[in-house]
């Protein structure tokens, strides 16, 4: 088979995006959770079960994606209007797992409702389809907080990577289809995938910094923060609440960006480890370790080669640190070369 045109491959992926596109106004024109019992068809209604509460089940990882939800204003709602929408699920075991209306569900339980309205689904024939499922059953046409789409980022992440592992192992995977991860979920969340990263990465911050990017501040901000160890995370943590306790107002976009920017600097040149004991006391041995020195100047020595021999980029905002940061690895260099001389002579 001959080499296909570049005309070609894009009108290939031209055609699969579109399909992509139609795949979901398709899943949106089917029964979803805000369906109502009158707009069903007459078919469907003919299958329609009204169970109680005992015979629904959660699905295992709703709460921990979606959390609890505040659903005391829907159960007046229930109370007042009766049930709206519907709950989709489907058979397990002896009773029915639902994928989506877990917070009608609970709303009518506060509602103390008798009954609720069910549409059947076909089981999940795999982990990866359930969660793929209730990830997109509540996806569309819903706003959450920024903590909310990274689980649900996450979710579809891992989930996705099994699907695609498994089509990759079986030979299934067909000319044209998508296998980035980060696409797959992409197209689901309606974002772009460079954004999906971005959610992600929140979930590596400390729990103090991941209430901030859910409440106070930009979380596209703080998810730069993400690859900062626990100990610079801290330390942001207690810039930003400074910040606001001296300007009351949580500081901007900008600001948080340019702190990220100088402590990653800062966890990369090593210089806070300049600042810790080097000499660690193994105390169920008694007896003191010292690091690997040659092997510690050998493993980062390429990098800063590479940054010091190299046309690297430096932001101008952020040359000052960095000359100081230089100067000081200066001074420390200077004194161990003299110390090492000093050995072997």
């Amino acid at each position: 088979m001959g080499r296909r045109s570049l005309a070609e491959v894009s009108l290939k992926k031209t055609a699969l995006l579109h399909q992509t596109a139609q795949s979901v106004r398709d899943y949106q024109r089917e029964v979803t959770q805000d369906t109502n019992v009158s707009e069903l068809s007459e078919e469907q209604k003919s299958k329609l079960l009204h169970l109680p509460d005992d015979m629904l089940l959660d699905d295992p990882d709703n709460v921990e994606i979606y959390g609890q939800g505040d659903v005391e204003a829907l159960a007046q709602d229930i109370m007042k209007n009766g049930f709206q929408g519907v709950i989709l699920a489907y058979k397990y075991e002896d009773k029915y797992r639902i994928e989506s209306g877990h917070r009608r569900r609970a709303a009518a339980r506060l509602a103390k409702l008798p009954l609720y309205p069910v549409v059947e689904t076909e089981p999940p024939k795999t982990e990866w389809e359930r969660i793929l499922r209730l990830n997109r059953a509540n996806t569309h046409g819903r706003k959450y907080s920024p903590l909310v789409t990274a689980r649900m980022a996450q979710s579809l992440f891992e989930a996705y990577t099994e699907k695609v592992n498994y089509r990759k192992e079986n030979n299934l995977i067909e000319e044209g289809e998508i296998t980035s991860i980060n696409e797959l979920v992409a197209q689901d969340l309606e974002i772009d995938s460079k954004t999906v990263s971005k959610y992600r990465a929140l979930l590596n911050l400390i729990p103090e910094l991941q209430m901030l990017a859910d409440e106070k501040v930009a979380w596209s901000a703080l998810s730069s923060a993400s690859t900062l160890n626990e100990e610079y995370q801290k330390r942001l943590l207690e810039l930003i609440n400074e910040r606001y306790e001296k300007n009351k107002k949580y500081p901007d976009r900008k600001w948080i960006l340019q702190q990220s920017d100088m402590m990653k600097l800062e966890q990369a040149s090593g210089a806070e480890s300049q600042k810790r004991v080097e000499e660690e006391v193994n105390t169920e041995k008694g007896r003191v370790r010292r690091k690997n020195g040659a092997k510690t100047v050998i493993a980062t020595s390429g990098k800063l080669r590479e940054v010091l021999d190299n046309d690297a980029l430096f932001k101008k905002d952020q040359i000052p640190f960095v000359i100081e940061t230089l100067e000081s690895l200066k001074i420390s260099i200077d004194k161990k070369l003299k110390e090492l001389n000093a050995e072997i002579n």
